[in-house]
């Protein structure tokens, strides 16, 4: 099979099923991977679980199930507004409804087997951002950002005793990135078709110390994602848009580290309590977009003193925690509540309208109604907003000027159906 038929049959599978971006809230990931999850503020490592471990840890395949299905879909809708108020400018963002799609497998090999294997699809998270109208000296010009990350995910949990499950994964995901800067306007540019495919592994265990106590942890390495074939615009003014072949180096999905333990504190009330480490520092520092294959005698749009268009982004690592609860009023009604911290990753001197993704403070809800081997997950999540101000007077840094700042919040929608058999 040649590149590009992989390519596209890889890209037609994964945009099916997660064809928008996911403006993501522990950075750029989402704060949790299944329903159950996301009512419990991502609190899931150490929780034992049915085919949703797969996308979390693969440890937990098969504890609670021997074998099951799960369909779902999530309604992301976030609010982002760029602000000057010196200069009184607040711009909202356009309205955005997000639809983000997920199914998951897992079943135990045979009867007696300690091995569990499964399968999911599922966004892993992204960010971006859409203005049509921004004042400038120039008048009044645009630009959006759209980055996305689908993830496809097999996995293997071994059963090694009655306490101890260790579990295997290995990830194939698709990466594709476009992005515009005041493109009406001399100088601006317009970057469309990068893409990239990334690869990384999944390690985790599940322990369980007690009837009523458990411990989970999980690490996932960091997959590189050399974007390429794309295309960027530049508006050279008089000279009129010169488009060239484009290609992006130096952005990398984080590796990231969980631990967490889950404590059945009465038959009907879980609680459980995460810890994650997420390794942006050395996945979103110096990113370069590079340009080439342009018109003979027209030079492809550089930063000054560079080879490349620079992209300062300088991103902190994250610590994430989550805490989640689980009661279950009967044998078909459980509620969930949870709450998910994560200090914003993006620096203040290095914050870009262009890319958002600055929430910090989450709160959820969610609810399971069973029914004989079928269940129906719901869930809500609110991202409470945040307001971050970028003073950095480098306008390679920070093309919008000193003073510039972003508001940040989203609320999300997770519903699923899930078959156990």
């Amino acid at each position: 099979m040649t590149p590009t038929r992989m390519r596209t049959l890889f890209a037609a599978a994964f945009l099916a099923m997660a064809a928008t971006p996911a403006l993501a809230t522990n950075g750029m990931n989402m704060i949790g991977y299944n329903v159950r999850a996301s009512g419990m503020g991502g609190a899931d490592v150490a929780i034992a679980t049915d085919c949703s471990g797969t996308a979390c840890n693969p440890a937990t395949l098969g504890v609670q199930h021997k074998r099951s299905l799960a369909f779902g879909l999530s309604a992301l809708m976030p609010q982002v507004s760029t602000a000057y108020d010196a200069l009184g400018v607040d711009v909202e963002n356009e309205d955005q409804v997000f639809p983000l799609p997920y199914v998951a497998y897992a079943q135990q090999l045979s009867e007696d087997s300690p091995w569990t294997i499964g399968i999911d699809l599922f966004a892993q998270g992204g960010m971006g951002v859409d203005v049509h109208s921004f004042p400038t000296p120039n008048g009044n010009g645009s630009y959006d950002s759209l980055v996305r990350y689908e993830r496809l995910t097999g996995a293997a949990s071994y059963r090694v005793n009655e306490k101890l499950s260790l579990g295997l994964g290995a990830m194939i995901g698709y990466a594709d990135i476009e992005f515009s800067l005041f493109p009406e306007f001399p100088g601006g540019i317009r970057v469309e078709d990068l893409y990239s495919f990334g690869y990384a592994g999944r390690a985790g265990l599940h322990y369980q110390i007690s009837e009523r106590v458990s411990l989970g942890a999980q690490y996932t390495s960091a997959a590189g994602l050399d974007l390429d074939g794309g295309t960027l615009t530049a508006n050279y003014g008089p000279a009129g848009n010169v488009t060239f072949d484009a290609e992006m180096e130096d952005f990398t999905w984080p590796q990231e580290a969980e631990v967490g333990i889950a404590f059945q504190a009465t038959p009907n009330l879980l609680i459980a309590a995460d810890i994650k480490w997420i390794g942006w520092s050395e996945a979103i520092d110096l990113v370069k977009v590079r340009a080439s294959g342009g018109p003979p005698g027209m030079p492809a749009p550089v930063t000054p003193g560079s080879d490349a268009i620079l992209f300062d982004m300088n991103w902190d690592d994250q610590w994430v925690y989550a805490l989640g609860i689980e009661y279950v009023l009967n044998q078909n009604h459980t509620f969930r509540l949870g709450y998910n911290y994560g200090k914003t990753p993006v620096p203040d001197a290095n914050l870009s309208p262009l890319f958002p993704a600055i929430v910090e403070h989450h709160a959820t809800l969610g609810y399971r109604l069973t029914l004989n081997n079928w269940a129906i997950d719901l869930a809500y999540e609110h991202g409470f907003d945040n307001r971050q101000e970028n003073s950095n007077p480098d306008p390679q840094v920070n093309p919008f000027g000193p003073g510039v700042s972003i508001s940040h919040s989203q609320n999300t929608l997770h519903g699923a159906i899930i078959y156990f058999f």
